[in-house]
């Protein structure tokens, strides 16, 4: 069950990306997922239901494992560390296609698409939160907070923005640097404001 579930989303998700939601039909994600329309309908109604099954499913995969060094001491290389592993998991083939088609869908499925970014804004902010903070101390957790939202606002957003538009980071433009430079300039500017011991 678990497998043709996948397999079904997989090949929605695929479908989706290439031609549009209103572009892809149930039987072609049937056909590209090799099950039988019964199968498809049985768990999906209709396409917008089947729509929202694949956001769902893409918000939580598109965040990776979170794995920090045993020499990343100091909140600053973590903060660095973290929020590389975020901003790359975010920037795969399916996750920026997807990202895409949710903004081309907002207008029909606005509520989704807001409640799909604040999902995956959420998720962001505590993988870098937990990584800079101690999550049993809540001051040190709302100071975190404070310092991941920063960090996706000055690094996260303007490097997934650039990529959404096929704009690639150029060693030359200070205003869309590679992503290193941006992480480098961030992170410095959030100690010299007293926000990362």
């Amino acid at each position: 069950m678990a497998e043709i579930d996948a397999r079904i989303l997989s090949a929605a998700a695929a479908l989706f990306i290439e031609r549009g939601v209103d572009g892809t039909s149930l039987e072609a994600v049937a056909t590209a997922a090799a099950v039988s329309k019964p199968t498809l309908y049985a768990r999906y109604a209709d396409k917008s239901e089947l729509f929202v099954a694949v956001i769902r499913a893409n918000v939580a995969a598109a965040m990776p494992p979170i794995e920090i060094a045993a020499n990343a001491a100091s909140p600053a290389e973590r903060l660095s560390q973290v929020g590389r592993a975020v901003i790359k998991g975010a920037m795969q083939p399916v996750p920026l296609g997807l990202m895409r088609l949710y903004i081309a869908e907002a207008p029909r499925h606005g509520a989704l698409i807001r409640e799909v970014d604040r999902m995956g804004r959420e998720a962001a902010l505590h993988a870098v939160s937990i990584a800079i903070a101690n999550p049993d101390d809540p001051k040190d957790m709302d100071r975190a907070r404070l310092v991941a939202g920063y960090f996706l606002d000055l690094v996260f957003v303007p490097h997934q923005m650039r990529a959404l538009l096929g704009d690639l980071p150029d060693d030359d433009d200070p205003l869309h640097p590679p992503l290193e430079k941006r992480i480098e300039k961030v992170v410095s500017f959030l100690k010299a404001a007293g926000l990362l011991a």
